[in-house]
């Protein structure tokens, strides 16, 4: 029983990782840069965002 359910988890992990695309499907260099740049100003903008609404405040006193 266990060596059936081994074999039907690494069918099911193959069949996931050859639905998902390659890192060379999705991107090329210069698409990658692009990402990498509205990622880190979107992560930037939305730390800024935050921090104007999150206060952190020391628990005790």
């Amino acid at each position: 029983m266990a060596k059936n359910k081994k074999a039907y988890n690494i069918e099911l992990i193959d069949h996931i990782y050859n639905q998902v695309p390659a890192f060379t499907d999705v991107f090329d260099e210069e698409t990658w840069y692009i990402f990498v740049a509205f990622f880190v100003i979107g992560t930037i903008f939305i730390a800024v965002v935050l921090s104007r609404f999150v206060t952190i405040r020391p628990v005790g006193g």
